[in-house]
């Protein structure tokens, strides 16, 4: 389990620095990635840093769902200029806020990018007060995730181990490093049967990009399959309340504090997958 103590913590009031912006994203949908992005956001939270999540589907956002919060306002008034980012979030929990995408409107067109890239620059200029924002994509390759992701400092692309999720996730690599080779891309495997099964499904990203990209992301780790999540799900609870010790829950943690301790130079995980045989089936170039 990680340990509350490892984690350091940024005092925002000596030190003015701007919040640490984590995107969680995935190249197709029902992977988990709400799910994830909730949860590592309550990790974050549970060792005492400041954390707003921001839900960035506009169109189809339920983080609100999941943390059984009813919210009238929240990002489209924040993208308007209608409210400022202190006025629109939800307040979770005493360290915990929620800009919330709950609305029943929509504000900007589909692929308008100009009024994304000005609500990230008011994100970093108004919260000043977080140490980390976390964005919950919508799934897939946009416009708006382009600049959400390229704006963030810290990209965690999601994926299952499925043939499929595979192939989506190696896309979403290729598109978000054509627009900027620099940017901070890291894998984590969700729903893993096994420590094994994760690093096969790393390798298997890692042959591909290196023979065609020349490059490869970094490995976030990897968040086992485990009934707890349903529970947390059905209840509309944080899993940490549904229990604690669940080996998801560490999973979380241990990314929590991995961040936390060091975001961006966040120690990763790299197994030895470089010229690895890639099945044709696998993925596409």
């Amino acid at each position: 389990m990680a340990n509350k103590l490892t984690l350091q913590q940024r005092n925002l009031s000596e030190n003015s620095v701007e919040p640490v912006v984590v995107s969680v994203l995935s190249g197709k949908g029902g992977v988990g990635k709400s799910v994830v992005a909730y949860n590592l956001s309550c990790a974050l939270a549970s060792f005492g840093q400041r954390v707003l999540i921001v839900d960035a589907d506009l169109n189809f956002g339920n983080v609100h769902i999941l943390a059984n919060s009813r919210c009238t306002y929240g990002i489209n008034q924040f993208i308007s200029g209608e409210l400022g980012l202190k006025e629109a979030v939800t307040a979770l929990d005493k360290n915990f806020d929620l800009l919330a995408a709950c609305g029943d409107r929509a504000v900007i067109q589909d692929g308008d990018i100009t009024p994304i890239g000005r609500m990230m620059k008011q994100l970093r200029k108004q919260g000043q007060n977080y140490n980390f924002i976390v964005i919950d994509h919508a799934s897939g390759v946009s416009k708006t995730s382009t600049v959400l992701a390229h704006a963030s400092d810290i990209n965690l692309l999601l994926l299952v181990p499925e043939l499929t999720s595979i192939s989506d996730c190696y896309g979403l690599f290729k598109h978000l490093k054509a627009a900027d080779k620099a940017i901070d891309c890291r894998i984590l495997v969700n729903r893993a049967q096994s420590q094994e099964e994760a690093d096969h499904v790393y390798a298997k990203i890692c042959a591909v990009s290196e023979r065609f990209l020349r490059s490869y992301p970094g490995y976030a780790g990897f968040i086992p399959e485990h009934s707890d999540v349903r529970r947390a799900l059905a209840g509309q609870h944080p899993l940490a309340t549904v229990n604690a010790q669940s080996p998801v829950v560490q999973a979380l943690n241990t990314l929590a504090a991995s961040i936390g301790a060091n975001p961006r130079r966040m120690q990763l995980f790299t197994p030895n997958t470089i010229n690895k045989t890639t099945a044709p089936a696998d993925i596409r170039g």
